[in-house]
Formats: structure tokens, sequence, C-alpha cells
């Protein structure tokens, strides 16, 4: 596996050079034939690109709530794994932010599944959230980020109305 350190010495740059170009880094501006020259370079050695960071850029506004819900485990052929609550903590257009996680199984599938947000409060208890997990902490109680399955029409006006109060 080529690393950092064989690129910078291929193209005479430090390591930290090299390490800020790939990654994009805030700070010194590099010439641009410099950060052409350290690309050529880790694409000739071979150097994996996708292992570079890439900045989350945000589409949508997230705003705080405190919303109870009811929170549905379902495996991708649509099978039922475990039924519980949670918490949602940050609400976008996009997705959300989901704590206090209580399963009565305590685990989820390791198989891809799929995340049904029923909240309890209005103006969502109409509303039926579905998405896919795209991170997870354990730190002593579980907490995730949700992205949310393209929604109906009422439902994402629901949405809406909910985020701007």
């Amino acid at each position: 596996m080529v690393t950092q350190c064989e690129i910078a010495r291929e193209t005479g740059l430090d390591v930290s050079s090299v390490n800020k170009i790939l990654n994009r880094r805030s700070g010194p501006v590099f010439r641009s034939d410099t950060v052409r020259k350290v690309f050529k370079a880790a694409r000739d050695l071979g150097y994996d690109l996708d292992r570079l960071k890439h900045h989350h850029r945000r589409i949508h506004p997230r705003r705080p709530v405190a919303v109870e819900t009811d929170l549905a485990i379902y495996r991708k052929d649509g099978n039922l794994f475990d039924r519980g609550s949670a918490k949602i903590t940050d609400l976008s257009l996009g997705g959300a932010l989901v704590s206090d996680v209580s399963l009565p199984q305590g685990a989820f599938p390791l198989d891809p599944f799929i995340v049904r947000l029923n909240p309890r409060t209005r103006p969502l208890n109409e509303v039926e959230l579905k998405g896919e997990i795209v991170r997870m902490e354990m730190n002593g109680r579980v907490k995730f980020g949700v992205r949310f399955l393209p929604m109906e029409k009422e439902d994402l006006r629901s949405l809406e109305k909910a985020i701007e109060r």
C-alpha cells in the first residue's frame, strides 16, 4: 500500500504538505502545478484516493428538537427485526440525529436495514420517517444519524412545517 511518505519522496515535498494537498485542508495555499504534481504522483504510485477525507457538506439546515418517537428496525426484505423507542434531537429535511434508543433485543441486525421513525408529537405524529443509518456512536448510550429515504409530498410538507417552527 502506497503511503503519503512515498508521495512526498517522489515529489520532493514534506509529508505534511502532501497531506494538506491530498486532503484539501485550509491553511497554506499551494501553487496549482504543485497540487497537480502531488495528485499525479499519487495516481502513478497507486495511492488509494478513496481513503482521502471528504468534507461533509450539509444540504439542509438542522434544527434542534426533542421529539419522542417510536422506532422500528426492518431488514431490507421488509421483515420487522425489532421495535422500540428513541428521541429525535436534530432534524432536517435530509435526516435526523436520534438518541436515547431503547430496543428490547438491544442490538441492530448485521445485514443492511431500514429505520422507521414515527414521532409522537404534532405536527410530525402523522409522518413516518424512513431512512438508513449513516453514522453511529455507542458511548454508554446509542446515538445515530439517519439519512431519510424519499418520502411522500404530504410527509415532506409536514416535515418542512415542523422544521420551520
